[in-house]
């Protein structure tokens, strides 16, 4: 698929983006060419000079386009990540979840995407990530036992700790919690009292050595069980990235600088509307997480 997206939820997508946007952009050119050239640079990130000779566009109208386009979509496609209702998780969870982990809501994991390495070295040393040896932005992503993304961060520089994540985007909190949910994370989410006083809620790791030589067989049962769910995110990040190649890509720096947002009245960067967007575009399309008859989420 060109833009990620089967036709048919192309096309619904576009008389949605188009209902209310200004007209006097939408008469610039044809809509429906600029968002597809917009979907296009975020399915296979092809360079803009490339891109603009494909479409037949000025390769600075192109560009213009293309971020009035992203602010438009962030805007309008952002209520697809949300937390569910929990009667409709629990309703629909799949059968190796359900036995395991019962009132499982939320997978959780950070992932990185590449940027420019700034010229400051300050800059540099906020963005340098230890785990990927370069200069990269880091969100925090989680999904539901269905594969679809139900939250996602701000980026933050490649510095900053899992934890740390976490914490600021309040993620913790009782807005995304009931009591008695549970989140699943890897090991290095050492956050069990955080969860259990900001929302009541469980957040389940793999077992530590803590010292010991080995785990016990009951330890190792329990890491083996969170290990062969916990996969899930991994797969929902490797989806967004592969169905969305501009986040396997190297950002501009110009895309990490904060900007105030008059429609949101929210400090942001065009790093957190394009990841956003992603995400939020990763969920209209086929998920992970399917039967026989007919796809789950």
């Amino acid at each position: 698929m060109v833009t990620g997206l089967s036709l048919p939820v192309l096309e619904k997508l576009l008389c949605f983006l188009c209902k209310g946007t200004d007209e006097s952009l939408l008469k610039r050119l044809d809509s429906a060419d600029q968002i597809v050239f917009c979907l296009v640079k975020l399915r296979h990130n092809i360079n803009f000079d490339m891109l603009s000779f494909m479409f037949g566009f000025k390769k600075t109208t192109a560009l213009n386009n293309f971020w009035k386009w992203i602010d438009i979509m962030y805007i309008k496609l952002k209520f697809l990540i949300k937390m569910q209702d929990r009667d409709h998780i629990y309703d629909t969870i799949p059968p190796v979840f359900k036995c395991k982990f019962p009132r499982l809501t939320s997978i959780i994991d950070c992932f990185e995407v590449f940027v420019e390495s700034p010229s400051s070295l300050m800059a540099r040393a906020q963005f340098y990530s230890q785990y990927k040896k370069n200069c990269t932005i880091k969100c925090l992503i989680s999904c539901t036992p269905l594969g679809a993304i139900n939250f996602i961060s701000k980026c933050y520089g490649g510095r900053a700790s899992d934890n740390q994540i976490v914490r600021e985007s309040e993620f913790i909190s009782s807005k995304y919690h009931m009591p008695g949910d549970q989140i699943l994370a890897d090991r290095g989410f050492t956050l069990q009292d955080d969860f259990a006083a900001g929302s009541c809620s469980l957040l389940i790791n793999p077992a530590f050595t803590k010292g010991k030589a080995q785990l016990s067989a009951s330890d190792v049962e329990k890491s083996r069980n969170i290990s062969s769910v916990r996969i899930h995110i991994e797969r929902v990040i490797g989806l967004l990235k592969n169905r969305y190649t501009i986040l396997q890509g190297t950002l501009p720096l110009r895309t990490v600088k904060n900007i105030s947002d008059e429609a949101t009245s929210l400090t942001l960067s065009n790093c957190d509307k394009i990841v956003t967007v992603c995400a939020a575009l990763t969920n209209l399309g086929e998920g992970i997480v399917y039967d026989k008859t007919h796809l789950l989420s």
